[in-house]
């Protein structure tokens, strides 16, 4: 069919009827040419599909960061939450009366009536002891009043073994004193608040002034 169309077209210019020869040569050339139209078709149709492919990758890299950085999220929000929450804080009275403790013969542990807080049920306030449901590194404060002229001298202690003190001797207004400590406690040590057995050693507390408190930082 293409070698009668190219003679025709030869024929309407008002050329001399080709040779054979010469419709041969122009067939060949024109289905070199349809050749080479369909191969850049194929090409630029490969080249598009390449292009949005490579789009779509884009756009479900980006989404699959998106939902990376939300399951991290949830994954150190779930951990925060699984982890033991431990904490307590007591006072030594419930009372707006001043009252003062002591002086005993015999180191006192300090029974701190008034729980404020008591998470994880760690603080015993018949005891006074605050025994660590999980082991961890644990934050530790204690606060101590004393009354007028009187002299206050107490501690903390780790199972049975002193660790930190407080001390003030008051003259003629009543006085206070403060410590605190970052602990590491196994699973069952305990850790509990006493005034010591010295001549005169008193603590006193008025409205909740005298206290005991502690938190779980991190466990291990």
């Amino acid at each position: 069919m293409t070698k009668w169309f190219l003679v025709a077209l030869l024929a309407l210019v008002g050329a001399q009827s080709p040779s054979d020869n010469e419709v041969a040569e122009l067939t060949t050339r024109v289905e070199q040419l349809t050749a080479r139209v369909e191969q850049l078709k194929r090409e630029r149709d490969a080249a598009l599909n390449i292009s949005l492919t490579c789009g779509a990758f884009s756009i479900d890299d980006n989404l699959l960061q998106q939902l990376t950085a939300k399951v991290e999220k949830l994954e150190r929000e779930r951990k925060f939450r699984e982890r033991p929450r431990v904490a307590f804080s007591a006072a030594l009275i419930d009372s707006r009366n001043w009252t003062t403790f002591g002086p005993y013969t015999d180191d006192e542990t300090l029974k701190l009536k008034k729980v404020i807080t008591n998470i994880g049920g760690g603080y015993n306030p018949e005891t006074g002891w605050f025994t660590a449901p999980v082991g961890g590194l644990y934050y530790f404060r204690v606060t101590g009043h004393v009354g007028d002229s009187d002299y206050l001298n107490a501690g903390v202690k780790k199972n049975r073994e002193n660790l930190i003190a407080i001390h003030h001797k008051s003259k003629s207004t009543r006085g206070s004193a403060s410590n605190a400590m970052v602990l590491e406690l196994e699973q069952d040590d305990f850790v509990f608040f006493q005034l010591w057995r010295e001549r005169g050693l008193t603590i006193g507390d008025q409205g909740g002034i005298t206290t005991f408190t502690g938190f779980l930082v991190s466990p291990v």
